[in-house]
């Protein structure tokens, strides 16, 4: 569409990357700052020999980029200048994650960043007698979250957001049919044995899920996270697990996102927990565009979520989204998984019902059939948890993370929450947990657990046979599908040549009910 634009190849562009700006104090900043504006300029006189400017290193950067401008206005064969600026706020968020009152002194009014981009906003109006057109026609701006540019608006006001615009939602990502296109040409395919598609089925759960318009029309996966899979998939020369490779540059333990609930008002880290935990989605009105640290100590509710969409964490559901109202979700398991760890380092790690009980997995490490010592001690162990409301309230998800959480803290087992299973003619299945006793060893074995829940109260319903007993909520019921469902998992080709004891467990409330081997 550009070439059929009257203004097509009428700009001098000028590039500026803040990438790589890395500095733990105010003085290292402003020279990586000043070093990056000044590479930019040489990369401009690079292209457009004939423009002479020489740099003084001595001024400011808001001062290099201002006689910049300056020398440009002048330049006998000046056009329309389109500024660039990729990864504005890389090195700000960076700052923001580690030490908020040196950020606040960099986005601050007369800061170097606010400063930076007010020379900008001033070039988009200088002229010369003899100019037609401001200095600055243009500005396009890339970055992650909106945090860093809405603590200079004061110094930059002339900008619109246009992320959420549904005609860019397929910027941000690459749509199935990309994937599909590139993926052939990443890996051998043919000497995978696998198809395209098939390779797809084990990325989407994982990497897909992103929407920034509830018009959009699809949905687009994460572009990094994919490359490097993908890439290792290649090197490796075998399928390998998406779940299991994350890009390094990735939020891998939920680091970053402990970071944005540790500025929240109180009580707000609490509550989206909880959400999370019921698996319930989160309502906003419209996304926050005012978040300026300067103003505000803490984020609020709609300041909190905004942040979560702008780096990933969260996405718009498009299904339950209306114009006059928004509804966000978790997008993808990678991102799931971000949020079960900060719900253990959260809620479980700092407390002592947690880390002080140990679970009896003797009969685990034995490999024996019997492990009813392993349930009791489970029961033993949630009823502590509960009665200290450790947690908001036991349901499935939180039984089934609590108890992977704490296995992961005994030695000689390795544990797996939600593990992606394939199973001929299905789509894929998760089971709920998946214990390795005796790793590499004659006598490895795999616990495979379906856990199920229901509360005492349906559970006290059942027993006084009341009419508005849901029978699927039966005891006997639940068995049979829990049976069902494990023995299906036992099937898949990540249990193949292991041995393998299926078990189905069911809580009413703390309490283990029925712990059962299937065969």
């Amino acid at each position: 569409y550009a070439a059929k634009l009257p203004s097509h190849n009428s700009y001098h562009v000028i590039n500026f990357d803040f990438s790589r700006i890395f500095g733990l104090d105010m003085e290292t900043l402003v020279g990586e700052f000043k070093n990056a504006i000044i590479k930019s300029i040489a990369e401009f006189k690079s292209r457009y020999p004939d423009f002479v400017f020489n740099v003084d290193k001595g001024q400011t950067p808001a001062g290099i980029i201002t006689s910049f401008f300056t020398a440009y206005i002048q330049y006998p064969q000046k056009q329309s200048l389109y500024v660039m600026i990729d990864e504005y706020d890389n090195f700000a968020n960076e700052i923001l994650s580690r030490d908020l009152e040196l950020f606040k002194a960099i986005t601050s009014a007369g800061g170097f960043l606010k400063s930076f981009y007010s020379a900008i906003k001033e070039a988009t109006a200088d002229t010369d007698v003899n100019a037609k057109a401001a200095c600055v026609a243009k500005t396009f701006i890339t970055g992650v979250s909106s945090v860093s540019l809405d603590s200079l608006t004061s110094g930059f006001n002339i900008s619109r957001n246009i992320t959420s615009y549904a005609i860019f939602n397929d910027y941000a990502g690459f749509t199935e049919d990309e994937l599909r296109d590139l993926i052939p040409k990443l890996v051998d395919i043919n000497e995978l044995g696998v198809s395209t598609d098939e390779i797809i089925a084990g990325m989407k759960p994982v990497y897909d899920g992103y929407c920034f318009n509830r018009n959009a029309g699809n949905t687009v996966y994460n572009s990094s996270m994919c490359l490097y899979y993908l890439d290792e998939m290649r090197q490796q020369g075998c399928i390998l697990d998406p779940g299991n490779y994350p890009d390094p540059a990735s939020d891998q333990d939920g680091t970053k996102l402990l970071q944005l609930f540790d500025i929240a008002e109180k009580g707000l880290t609490d509550n989206i927990i909880s959400s999370y935990l019921k698996n319930e989605s989160f309502f906003l009105t419209k996304l926050a565009e005012s978040i300026n640290l300067n103003k505000t100590e803490k984020y609020s509710r709609d300041q909190l979520l905004s942040m979560m969409y702008y780096l990933g964490y969260l996405t718009v559901d498009p299904e339950k989204s209306t114009p006059d109202r928004l509804i966000l979700k978790i997008p993808n398991r990678f991102m799931a998984k971000q949020f079960s760890e900060c719900t253990v380092k959260l809620r479980f790690n700092t407390s002592h019902v947690y880390t002080d009980p140990e679970l009896d997995v003797s009969a685990l490490l034995n490999t024996e059939d019997d492990i009813s010592s392993f349930s009791d001690s489970c029961t033993e162990f949630l009823t502590g948890i509960s009665a200290c409301q450790v947690l908001p309230q036991l349901n499935e998800m939180s039984v089934n993370l609590v108890l992977s959480a704490k296995l992961k803290t005994i030695a000689g087992i390795y544990v797996e929450f939600q593990k992606p299973l394939h199973i001929s003619g299905e789509c894929e299945k998760f089971a709920d947990l998946a214990v390795t006793v005796n790793a590499a060893k004659d006598n490895e074995c795999v616990y495979l657990f379906e856990l199920k829940y229901r509360t005492k109260k349906e559970s006290r319903e059942e027993e006084k046979k009341k009419p508005r007993t849901d029978p699927e909520k039966s005891l006997e019921s639940i068995k049979k599908n829990a049976a069902k469902q494990v023995l299906l998992y036992r099937s898949a080709r990540e249990f193949r040549d292991k041995e393998v004891k299926a078990y189905i467990m069911i809580f009413e409330g703390p309490k283990c009910v029925c712990c059962e081997l299937q065969k």
